[in-house]
């Protein structure tokens, strides 16, 4: 058993290196849909999406790494041919443990995906069946062609096997959920309205979907003034560029690219949420308002202000690499542990109503934005 283990060593490895990196980019788009269609994340919500992530990536790991290291001598060596034979895996279990254990990892790999599509995302049985034998057929035919020609020959063998005990797991799982489900019934948890008083995590997610939109909007910008830059300046070779009487340095580019990134950063997280009620982009879509109370016009500039301080030494790091963002998330995070708000959140109001003492969310009907005024 664990010289069958230790095949998958090496990616199980690999998965755990790239997840920090990856899970990022994997996870905030599901917990951010979760906020969009319930207005909150619970706990189960936000522990379910990083086990399908989790998952995913252990999936891709386990079957289709490692790759031989010397791919001429390899495939100067083997040729795996297709296995065809739908009953050659009753002959893999009469060879001892080792071919029993490979049936075995095989339906256990699969038994998440069925219970995941079940559990979390509320698929029949025929559908989930169907995408599970689709999910293994695609895995099967990568291996067959060197992970669709990256790699210059199979490097693992094609196994028709492979994918009836793939597909019989996420049946399996499928039932374990159903089972699950009876004992554990899921709880309506949509909820109605806009979140006044969203917790940190709600917020962050908020963040990362506006410092998303900003990045898409400032660095196609960014690379069409390098284009055009170097399309109508011509360089003296002394380090400058000229354009008619105009001498420029190259540093001008940097110029442009910070203020185009500024704008873009205020465009967003300022000016929108002013004009809608506390709302940026990334708000509206998780169903929440950084204005957790009403506040006259000068207690909204300074509201503002200090939101702004912070949220822009946050995204100034993350555009230049600097570890201060990561320290002021960390001060952020420390700071709602212990008054269960933002600093901006303590700019006094207009109304009695006082800062979030729980992490329970209230909601509320915000009025439809005036695009005229």
């Amino acid at each position: 058993m664990f010289r069958y283990l230790g095949s998958f060593s090496q990616s199980f490895t690999l998965a755990l290196m790239l997840w920090p990196f990856v899970s990022l980019l994997l996870t905030l788009p599901i917990v951010a849909f979760v906020y969009h269609r319930n207005h909150r994340l619970s706990f189960t919500s936000a522990f379910s999406a990083y086990v399908a992530v989790l998952y995913a990536l252990g999936l891709v790991a386990f079957t289709m790494y490692p790759m031989p290291d010397d791919p001429t001598l390899f495939c100067a060596t083997h040729n795996l041919a297709p296995q065809l034979d739908i009953l050659r895996f009753i002959q893999d279990a009469q060879t001892g443990l080792y071919g029993v254990l490979q049936l075995v990892m095989n339906v256990v790999l699969f038994m998440p995906l069925g219970f995941m599509l079940c559990r979390w995302a509320g698929w029949r049985f025929w559908v989930t069946s169907a995408f599970a034998l689709g999910c293994s057929i695609f895995i099967e035919t990568s291996q067959l062609t060197g992970i669709w020609g990256i790699y210059p020959c199979a490097y693992r063998q094609f196994d028709v096997d492979d994918m009836l005990t793939n597909t019989l797991g996420a049946m399996l799982g499928y039932a374990c959920a159903l089972l699950y489900t009876k004992l554990v019934p899921k709880k309506a948890k949509q909820l109605t309205g806009t979140n006044t008083r969203p917790g940190f995590v709600h917020r962050m997610v908020s963040m990362c979907i506006d410092f998303l939109l900003i990045a898409l909007v400032y660095v196609p910008l960014s690379i069409l003034y390098i284009f055009l830059f170097y399309l109508v300046f011509k360089s003296t070779g002394d380090g400058h560029y000229v354009w008619l009487s105009l001498t420029v340095e190259p540093r001008v580019l940097d110029y442009m690219t910070w203020i185009t990134a500024a704008l873009s950063f205020l465009l967003f997280e300022v000016w929108i949420p002013w004009r809608h009620h506390g709302q940026t982009l990334g708000c509206r879509y998780t169903h929440m308002t950084i204005e957790t109370r009403d506040r006259s016009r000068g207690q909204r500039i300074a509201f503002y202000a200090i939101r702004t301080l912070f949220f822009g030494v946050i995204f100034g790091g993350l555009a230049t690499n600097h570890p201060i963002w990561g320290w002021t998330l960390l001060a952020l995070l420390i700071f709602w542990l212990v008054k269960k708000c933002m600093p901006w959140d303590l700019v006094p109001g207009t109304d009695p109503q006082t800062p979030p003492t729980s992490p329970q969310p209230q909601v509320s009907t915000l009025p439809e934005p005036n695009l005229q005024r």
